[in-house]
């Protein structure tokens, strides 16, 4: 990587994908339409040139710390929001809005909307959160990245054994009724239980839902939340209580979607022996977190490397329906990138836990991140040792440029490898010559460790060719 050089020239560039318009007609009218053509192109089916309309652009980030009960430790029916996230944002456009969705009775997280309003295109809008909090057991770092509204989320974590509390967020930015189905695995299969399917979130607001409201004393969790009618940005808040300790928290943003091929960016492991001594501490070993959602076995190969090209290769089997904690033991302090490589499908997160200072423990989960695209903004929430992580799982070497102001950074991304370093915070980024890889974003100070999936660009509709 190169040192950063001064620029004074800003290039801000659109980037879309087109979508795909499907028109029905009955056979007769295309047989027509063939038939008589145009006069300029006889025989050939007369089109038109029809570009969507822009639209607004929006993302919703995951809110505030959770605590499930009011402030006065009363009612423990209702989550309620401890502390406040600070919030990074970026876009395309001219700017960012802000502003709150509404509560439901089961609490809120206090989400915010990022909304990019359209020009004459429609803009990208992006934005992640950060928030250190130390509130009675509430003690740790979250981090999350600003989600798109979507159908099908997967969150790859949580526990609901004794002293850890797992709260699924399912926040509703659209102007319908959503109706989600959770659909919760643990180590011993799907879960079967009452009221998770058909749950109501209203228009613009959260409704919070325990995770120990349908599974008890399980140790590994993945919940796949779909959605009808509006679409949903889903979250999981996990807190640990050790005895009367502080065990940490932290924010599971959604992973990747199911495939052979899984890439988990900037995993940090900071203290993981010292955090494992004392009581109640087996779930505070680093693991990496695996769910097949078909019917075959899974062989998995999980390459584990470094910055600097050390790193190892781990082999696993995941039988199929069932949670799979692959421990990740006597690994040294560092960023590590995960690669999963698996003969079928699979989902999967990783887990790290750190000593804090005053004796705690924080616990950081870290989701798979999605390919990125050629030309990509983004923000990074200011907080605690904050790094980037851009892992290259293709077959070429990348040159990547990552913008900010005047502030460039230019480097090259070996195949196969790792580049691990400090960006800017609370300003806009761009990152140029990415395409097919992926990144992350990590904290780690003597306050906790935490980490997110940057987002690649939403798909933005471009002109198409309709006929009749």
């Amino acid at each position: 990587m190169s040192a950063s050089t001064p620029s004074t020239v800003r290039r801000w560039l659109v980037r879309g994908t087109a979508t795909a318009v499907a028109v029905v007609v009955a056979a007769g009218t295309v047989t027509a339409a063939h038939a008589l053509g145009t006069a300029s192109t006889p025989g050939r089916p007369a089109g038109q040139t029809v570009t969507p309309v822009a639209a607004d652009a929006e993302r919703v980030c995951a809110g505030d710390a959770l605590r499930l009960s009011d402030d006065a430790g009363n009612d423990a029916t209702k989550a309620t929001a401890v502390g406040s996230a600070t919030i990074a944002t970026a876009t395309t456009g001219d700017t960012v809005e802000r502003s709150d969705l509404d509560a439901s009775a089961s609490g809120s997280s206090d989400p915010r909307l990022l909304t990019a309003p359209a020009g004459s295109t429609t803009p990208q809008v992006a934005g992640s959160s950060y928030q250190s909090v130390s509130d009675g057991d509430l003690v740790g770092v979250g981090a999350a990245s600003c989600d798109d509204p979507a159908q099908s989320t997967w969150l790859v974590g949580g526990s609901t054994e004794t002293g850890r509390t797992s709260l699924i967020t399912l926040s509703n930015p659209t102007d319908v009724n959503a109706t989600v189905d959770l659909s919760i695995y643990d180590a011993s299969g799907e879960v079967s239980a009452p009221g998770t399917t058909g749950i109501v979130v209203a228009p613009n607001s959260q409704k919070v839902v325990p995770l120990s409201g349908f599974v008890s004393d399980q140790a590994s969790t993945v919940v796949h939340v779909e959605s009808s009618g509006g679409q949903i940005v889903a979250h999981m808040q996990e807190t640990v209580v050790r005895t009367l300790t502080p065990g940490g928290f932290d924010i599971v943003s959604g992973g990747a979607a199911p495939s052979t091929s899984q890439v988990i960016p900037g995993v940090v492991l900071s203290g993981a022996e010292a955090a494992q001594r004392g009581d109640d501490t087996a779930d505070a070993a680093p693991v990496l977190r695996l769910f097949v959602p078909g019917t075959a076995t899974a062989r998995v190969s999980i390459g584990i490397t470094t910055a600097d090209g050390g790193g190892s290769t781990v082999n696993a089997t995941a039988e199929p329906g069932i949670v799979t904690d692959v421990a990740l033991d006597d690994f040294p302090d560092g960023r590590y990138s995960f690669t999963v490589s698996s003969t079928v499908p699979v989902v999967a997160g990783a887990r790290t836990t750190t000593p804090t200072q005053g004796g705690a423990t924080d616990l950081g989960w870290f989701a798979s991140a999605e390919p990125l695209g050629d030309d990509v903004v983004t923000a990074i929430a200011p907080g605690g040792g904050a790094r980037m992580s851009l892992v290259n799982p293709t077959q070429r070497d990348a040159d990547v440029t990552v913008t900010s102001g005047d502030r460039v950074q230019e480097l090259t991304v070996v195949s196969g490898a790792t580049a691990t370093f400090t960006a800017p915070t609370a300003t806009q980024l761009r990152i140029e010559g990415a395409e097919g890889l992926v990144g992350g974003v990590t904290y780690q100070d003597d306050e906790g460790i935490a980490g997110y999936p940057i987002r690649p660009s939403t798909a933005v509709s471009t002109p198409v060719r309709v006929y009749p």
